[in-house]
């Protein structure tokens, strides 16, 4: 899923290329007709979404994004951050809600109560995908840069949502180009400025969206279910070829 790993397996596991294939991680179809009713149900309407999901953890960056928040609502008062997923079952076993009561303490700290929401709980797929179409920024600031593959990020550009994110492998390689997008991590000034950026000039939001709809079409499980299809009818189609000569 991750075309830095073809040469990973080939140089550290000696795995020859021509046996590799790379085919993106699989994402839903976008569908804009719900983004209204969504932002609607949700209370949505007048505020600047950024949004990030995903089981809660320490490595997913949340404090960088409060941080550079407390900046950016100076600029953009309709600013609303939503983390959304239940707290990570190994994090709540070893020390339950703690972490997030320390990011409800940040929250307090900086004074964006009125600017975080968070959704504590499991999303079903079809209720994640439309809280994706209804955010106008989607965000991965995870410290992580180790990173190769992340369900979350691909299910946002694969839905064409308009993106940023700290430059982990995956970001990287599938961001490449649009290297605008990548902020480093820890650098809340960084992240603020930009945030400010996209949400001042709607244009430069919409260009990203564009790009990363560009992107996303590939992504998408009609197409990727295809290019599974395609490797497994040429596999097994080699297999007879070797039966046959055996023969």
């Amino acid at each position: 899923m991750n075309r830095k790993a073809l040469g990973y397996l080939h140089e550290h596991f000696d795995i020859p290329l021509e046996k590799i294939s790379f085919i993106p991680h699989g994402t839903p179809v976008p569908s804009r007709a719900d983004r209204i009713r969504t932002r609607h149900a949700y209370g949505w309407e007048n505020r600047k979404v950024v949004f990030q999901f995903g089981l809660l953890s320490r490595s997913k960056g949340v404090e960088l994004v409060l941080r550079s928040l407390a900046t950016a609502v100076k600029a953009v008062p309709d600013l609303l951050y939503v983390l959304a997923g239940q707290t990570h079952p190994e994090v709540r076993k070893h020390e339950g809600e703690s972490y997030r009561e320390e990011l409800n303490a940040l929250i307090e700290e900086l004074g964006l109560q009125h600017h975080v929401r968070m959704i504590d709980r499991y999303i079903p797929e079809e209720e994640l995908v439309s809280l994706l179409m209804a955010t106008d920024l989607y965000v991965t600031p995870y410290p992580g840069m180790q990173q190769i593959t992340s369900g979350t990020l691909a299910y946002a550009v694969g839905l064409g949502r308009p993106v940023l994110s700290t430059p982990y492998i995956y970001a990287k390689d599938l961001l490449q180009g649009y290297d605008e997008l990548l902020l480093p991590y820890g650098d809340a000034d960084a992240w603020s400025t930009k945030i400010i950026e996209l949400f001042t000039y709607p244009e430069k939001l919409a260009f990203t969206e564009q790009r990363m709809a560009e992107i996303g079409r590939s992504m998408q499980w009609p197409e990727v279910g295809n290019r599974y299809l395609r490797l497994l009818e040429r596999t097994a189609a080699e297999k007879r070829w070797r039966m046959a000569d055996v023969i």
